[in-house]
């Protein structure tokens, strides 16, 4: 599959058409001084189809990265705020990780441009932290180890588990997705014996978190340490969407990012 479909997929844009617009017709229409456009599908979109635009796909898949490098190039160094600049470089940095294309991710670990940005030191920090969490979760990579306390009072330790494969899920109880992901992902497991299911609930209370994995007849484990997006387990995965998924292999190394259940179906045989 063209990288070009690969991300316009994994970024889950809802984009209209823009035919007959050139490259630059793209961006030149969203003024990137305008703070209130953060978070917007308008913003988002104008990315997508922009990066899509620069892609030749007559080129080898090598020539398509360098002409993403390129597209990301012109997009941050628009970004005349540390605001717009973090929205724009978490937005990239998050789709390209999940995509496991690790020359993008350490592209953008150089945070290309910042330095017209004219940070301060907590600013500066701030990038160069959420780049780190990103880097240590790059399919390939061994993956940060889990020491907690299940949602049962019993101790766990990620590197503790011998199975072939683990599947590690970050959820939210007030997530409809979240939920039938779950669900679906028991039903799945119910005669898989080497593969071991890891839930963190990263939003929910802790009756409510009880009551849906009852439920859903889970047999995996379930970690729920009532910090929210101040866990350090969500820091170390630098999970910023749920439901995430993550699926590792014996020896822990992470081996994909599913987006779904077809995809883990279409990796453990």
């Amino acid at each position: 599959m063209k990288l070009k479909y690969l991300i316009i997929i994994l970024f889950l844009s809802v984009c209209p058409a823009v035919n007959g617009q050139t490259e630059t017709d793209l961006l030149d229409k969203v003024d990137f001084n305008d703070t209130t456009l953060i978070g917007s599908e308008r913003l988002t979109s104008a990315i997508m189809h922009y990066i899509d635009s620069c892609q030749d796909t007559v080129k080898s898949a090598q020539g398509q990265i360098y002409d993403v490098i390129l597209a990301v190039d012109n997009i941050l160094a628009r970004c005349p705020s540390f605001e717009m600049y973090k929205f724009v470089y978490q937005y990239l940095i998050y789709g390209f990780s999940e995509l496991g294309v690790n020359q993008l991710v350490d592209y953008m670990m150089r945070m290309p441009y910042v330095e017209t940005l004219g940070l301060n030191e907590d600013e500066f920090e701030e990038l160069n932290k959420m780049a780190e969490s990103y880097c240590r979760v790059k399919i390939g990579f061994k993956a940060p180890d889990i020491q907690a306390v299940t949602i049962d009072g019993c101790d766990f330790d990620l590197e503790k588990i011998n199975s072939r494969y683990s599947i590690l899920l970050f959820w939210s109880a007030n997530c409809p997705h979240c939920r039938e992901l779950i669900k679906e992902i028991g039903k799945y497991l119910t005669d898989k014996q080497d593969v071991t299911f890891v839930n963190v609930c990263v939003l929910g209370n802790e009756k409510t978190v009880r009551k849906l994995i009852r439920k859903s007849k889970i047999n995996g484990i379930t970690i729920f340490d009532g910090e929210e997006w101040n866990s350090k387990i969500v820091n170390d995965y630098a999970v910023d969407m749920m439901p995430s998924v993550f699926l590792l292999d014996k020896e822990k190394i992470i081996i994909a990012k599913p987006f779904g259940i077809e995809d883990i179906e279409g990796i453990i045989k």
